[in-house]
Formats: C-alpha cells, sequence, structure tokens
C-alpha cells in the first residue's frame, strides 16, 4: 500500500506512482495490491455552474468525463474532457464486481477523486469501477426480436 505522505507527494507532483505505472490504458500490467492507490481521475475541477455551462456546450462523447460529487455542501465536477494524458478517465465502469473504488481525498484544501484497488488486482486484468449511475445506456439489456 502507498503509504500517506508518498500519496501526497505523488499527487503534488503530477501522479508519478509505482501503481501508476503499472497500468497502460486501463489494464493492469504488474501486479496492485488490495487497499493500493491506482490512479487518479484528473481534470479541471469545476462548480456545478460551469459543469451546466460546458454540458450545453460540450459534444455527447464529451459530457460522460464529467464525474460530479459533493464537498463542503456544493456540488462540484472534476471534467477530465481534455485528454492531458491521464490515465484515470480511461477507467471504465463495471456495477457488478469492480476492482477499485473511487474515494475523495483533500490535499492542500482542495479534492481529489483517486481510484483505489478493492482487492488485488492481476497483470492483464481490467481497471474497472462502479460509475454509481443507474442510467449508463450500456447497462441496458437491449431484447432483439426477429421477425421470419
Amino acid at each position: 500500500m502507498l503509504a500517506t505522505g508518498l500519496l501526497l507527494a505523488v499527487i503534488k507532483e503530477g501522479w508519478m506512482s509505482s501503481s501508476l505505472m503499472l497500468l497502460k490504458g486501463s489494464v493492469c500490467y504488474g501486479r496492485i495490491y488490495k487497499g493500493d492507490f491506482v490512479v487518479e481521475y484528473r481534470g479541471d475541477l469545476i462548480s456545478s455552474e460551469e459543469n451546466e455551462r460546458r454540458l450545453r456546450v460540450y459534444h455527447d462523447a464529451l459530457k460522460g468525463f464529467m464525474f460530479d460529487f459533493i464537498w463542503n455542501g456544493k456540488f462540484w465536477s472534476i471534467d477530465a474532457a481534455r485528454d492531458d494524458g491521464s490515465l484515470g478517465r480511461l477507467v471504465n465502469d463495471e456495477h457488478i464486481s469492480p476492482n477499485c473504488k473511487m474515494k475523495r481525498i483533500i490535499v492542500d484544501g482542495k479534492p481529489h477523486l483517486c481510484l483505489f484497488a478493492l482487492r488485488d488486482i492481476t497483470s492483464g486484468e481490467e481497471i474497472t469501477y462502479n460509475y454509481g449511475v443507474a442510467d449508463c445506456p450500456w447497462r441496458t439489456k437491449v431484447s432483439i426480436f426477429l421477425n421470419h
């Protein structure tokens, strides 16, 4: 497990942790242990008002990169629509058996959304977490009836 002091240093220095180096895309290369820091969901920290403004102008493909949360009694978002090379924005949803959990940590008075391993993750395994919203279109089962 990444020690708290090292985790804070990693956040401040741009996420050059050993856990991050184990990732390429959203697949684990190496081994990540239960409780380990995996990756930060990085982007612009924006207010709910700015979130609404951006959602009006963004193409539908970019809207899925908004991560909404409550902090200090207000709604905030991390907007990861801009590809800055970080990997947290590429981690996929898995609502049945995710291997990571998103946690909010505060560093220098600002929130950071970080994924931590829920269990040991083996090499070659996809990194996943539960997005927490029930209306994700890929979760809907579609029945196709063929008329012959």
